[in-house]
Order: structure tokens, then C-alpha cells, then sequence
């Protein structure tokens, strides 16, 4: 049961931050925060994945909400890795004044 949870999981919201991210980091010039986005979500993805099996009420709600729009995918991995907090910043940051 819980590799299915996994499964469900990935499709609904892995793969959508993967694109969400990949779509996010197409405008930005520097190639070190192309590389940081990359390189965040190689590292989250697994553990997002095991935080899914091991809580299901939490892959369900998550799921849900990035279903319907209610919950932004990138907010998943605010805060646990470095290479994600550095491509955040920069994202924010041109999303704000147009720079990166």
C-alpha cells in the first residue's frame, strides 16, 4: 500500500514541482542557480517520496492541494536543503524586481 501511496504521490506532486520548478528557473540567467534548482530537487524528491509513504494523511493533503491550486508545490521543500534555499531566493528575487 504505501509504494502506491508513493506512486499517487509522485504523479500528483513530484512531477508538477519538477515542472514547476524546471518552468520557474527558464528565465534566470545565472547557470549556478539553474544548477542549485537541479540540484534541489534531486536531493528532495526522494525525501519527499519517503515522507509520503510514511505519512499518508500528509501525501493527501498535499496531493489534494496541489491538485486544486491551493498549495504551491515549491513551498514542499522551502527550508530543507541549501541548494533549494539558494534557488528560492533567487527566484523570489526576480520575481520581485526582475533581476536574478
Amino acid at each position: 500500500m504505501s509504494e502506491f501511496i508513493s506512486y499517487l504521490f509522485a504523479i500528483l506532486v513530484v512531477g508538477p514541482l519538477q515542472a514547476e520548478v524546471a518552468e520557474r528557473l527558464q528565465g534566470v540567467s545565472s547557470a549556478e542557480i539553474v544548477q542549485a534548482g537541479r540540484a534541489c530537487i534531486s536531493e528532495e524528491a526522494p525525501r519527499l517520496l519517503q515522507r509520503a509513504q510514511d505519512d499518508w494523511a500528509w501525501a493527501a493533503a498535499n496531493a489534494i492541494g496541489v491538485g486544486v491550486g491551493l498549495v504551491d508545490p515549491l513551498t514542499l521543500l522551502e527550508g530543507e536543503s541549501q541548494q533549494c534555499n539558494r534557488a528560492f531566493r533567487a527566484l523570489l528575487g526576480a520575481g520581485q524586481d526582475g533581476e536574478a
